[in-house]
């Protein structure tokens, strides 16, 4: 394959250059739409409330807003615009976790559209916790068939248009554990496939586009002691989503994850973070739900779904520390394979991948930008990305 390079410049602004920030505290309340959170009767969860008493601390907001460029070889150049809107409510404590909204807005010179709205919100000091997710994205992606040891020049392009939603909600039970539900929507159209390749023969499952609804229960270990950017403690997540008929899915499937993160100081100025993945599906499952490695945030130094199959494991580690004013450093590494079984799974059979980046500290909550500069028996990658990779 042909080595390729993704480029990206994301133009963050300093509180020096923002296009926009509004910083404002007031003791008036602005509570969230939530008439469409299904209740859930506390009493009957034995939910462990904060034993501080609320404090006098007033509302605060604060939006900041972005401008982003970026080139890659699928799109060309990219330029857009990403806000962030961050706020915590009346009598928040010092320990509650920020709320969040940020949609993203990019047209590319391919005239390809990639939008997002995303909601992180927190309420009764971290018992409660809402994510949201909508998505509409106009996109190339690479396809290299299904396996570990797919060769070079299985490559294909293929362009997918899909409008993707999820929901998760999650109520505190103990003082670190999490019970919820998540829901997840996918429809996805494929205008254009390479001829005679494999997504055109329809010989792949969802080669023709796929419709997916699914629900499923969420168990969350959450002990981290910065939502963004801990320093210590680990978050724990076992998850199950059931896509079924009946639910409006083309196909019956179930996908499952186990993902165990830790954060521990200690090791030198810097905060060494540890993640083990494991994914795997069950049923007819599309092959836009098969359990990927490669991208921005699993084994960076791949392609975006360069290997996937019905069972993947990965293990990575990143080591980040500090620089100066704003800025950080980080270097990392992963292993990870996927296999149409768990007998399939082999030591000897690991892609392996490293590299390193800088990143930048948003606001006083944690939130970073970063850029990656990653390898792989593949070629080099280059990343800019909101948000650490795990």
């Amino acid at each position: 394959m042909k080595t390729k390079l993704l480029v990206g410049i994301a133009l963050l602004a300093t509180s020096q250059f923002s296009f926009a920030q509004i910083t404002q505290d007031t003791s008036r309340v602005i509570p969230v739409d939530t008439a469409r959170v299904i209740p859930v009767d506390t009493t009957s969860l034995k939910v462990e409330m904060p034993t501080q008493t609320d404090s006098v601390a007033p509302a605060t907001k604060k939006w900041n807003i972005f401008p982003v460029a970026y080139y890659t070889p699928e799109t060309q150049f990219g330029f857009g615009v990403k806000l962030i809107h961050v706020r915590k409510q009346a009598g928040h404590l010092p320990t509650d976790r920020p709320t969040s909204y940020s949609p993203t807005l990019i047209y590319t010179t391919r005239k390809q559209i990639l939008t997002a709205f995303t909601a992180d919100v927190w309420r009764k000091h971290n018992a409660r916790h809402f994510s949201g997710l909508l998505e509409y994205n106009d996109y190339p992606y690479f396809f290299f068939g299904i396996g570990n040891d797919t060769p070079d020049d299985a490559e294909e392009d293929y362009t997918s248009r899909t409008f993707n939603a999820n929901a998760q909600y999650e109520q505190k039970i103990t003082q670190k554990v999490y019970l919820g539900g998540r829901y997840e929507f996918k429809k996805e159209d494929i205008p254009k496939v390479t001829p005679e390749g494999q997504l055109d023969s329809d010989g792949i499952l969802g080669s023709e586009g796929t419709i997916a609804s699914g629900l499923g229960p969420v168990l969350i270990y959450d002990s981290r002691d910065n939502l963004f950017t801990p320093t210590k403690g680990g978050y724990h997540q076992l998850s199950a989503v059931f896509f079924q008929k009946f639910m409006g899915s083309d196909n019956n499937f179930a996908r499952y994850k186990i993902d165990l993160r830790k954060y521990m100081s200690g090791f030198g100025p810097g905060v060494l973070a540890v993640q083990g993945l494991y994914t795997f599906t069950t049923g007819n499952t599309p092959f836009q739900f098969l359990s990927p490695i490669g991208g921005v945030f699993v084994m960076r130094g791949l392609l975006e779904g360069r290997f996937r199959d019905e069972n993947a494991l990965v293990a990575q580690a990143d080591y980040r520390f500090p620089l100066f004013w704003r800025f950080g450093g980080a270097v990392f590494g992963g292993a990870g394979q996927v296999a149409p079984g768990t007998n399939d799974l082999s030591f000897n059979r690991f892609h392996l991948t490293g590299g390193g980046g800088v990143r930048y500290k948003l606001n006083n909550e944690g939130m970073v930008v970063r850029g990656d500069v990653a390898f792989s028996n593949q070629g080099m990658y280059i990343y800019f990305s909101f948000a650490e990779a795990f």
